[in-house]
């Protein structure tokens, strides 16, 4: 147990979520154009949309189910933000056609009970959901850098607690 110090401890952490950021940038599948879609109809059976925000409450959870699948369609919290959910709420009525997109990703997961993310879904004609503004988002945070500044800065931060950590401890005693 002598490994498991509070200076190494500290030190594998920051540089283990350091690695992490960068492993997740590097790997997480975004769509970034309309090819990367797959477009589904259907009729819309009903809705969910909890507010679960505070503490260990899981945020906001925005649920659409149609009739033809057994799927739960999930509004990304990413997306919240291009949700016009009130005029969803104002217009909504049960069965409803609606047209929605999918990342091509996820495509394997229609017909399970395995919820989906939209990137947009519009009924009769109007948009609730855009595509536009997903693919957009999408597109920026592929081309952002801030996890790799993240993921390097933790990095650097776990190596100066390993190597350096007597001579901290040391300051902060002298105070």
């Amino acid at each position: 147990m002598k490994y498991l110090t509070d200076r190494n401890f500290r030190a594998f952490l920051l540089v283990g979520m350091g690695i992490y950021f960068i492993i997740e940038h590097l790997t997480h599948e975004r769509p970034l154009s309309t090819a990367d879609l797959v477009d589904l109809n259907g009729k819309v059976s009903h809705y969910s949309f909890q507010d679960k925000t505070g503490w260990k409450k899981m945020g906001k959870q925005y649920y659409v189910f149609l009739d033809e699948f057994p799927n739960k369609f999930q509004i990304s919290a990413n997306y919240l933000r291009f949700f016009n959910k009130s005029l969803f709420e104002q217009s909504f009525k049960p069965g409803n056609r609606i047209k929605l997109s999918i990342p091509k990703y996820q495509e394997h997961l229609v017909g399970t009970e395995e919820p989906i993310f939209l990137t947009s879904f519009s009924i009769s004609g109007h948009e609730y959901l855009s595509k536009k503004e997903t693919l957009e988002f999408e597109t920026a945070s592929e081309s952002s850098n801030s996890d790799y500044i993240l993921g390097t800065v933790c990095m650097t931060l776990g190596i100066v607690v390993f190597f350096f950590h007597d001579r901290i401890k040391k300051a902060t005693n002298i105070r």
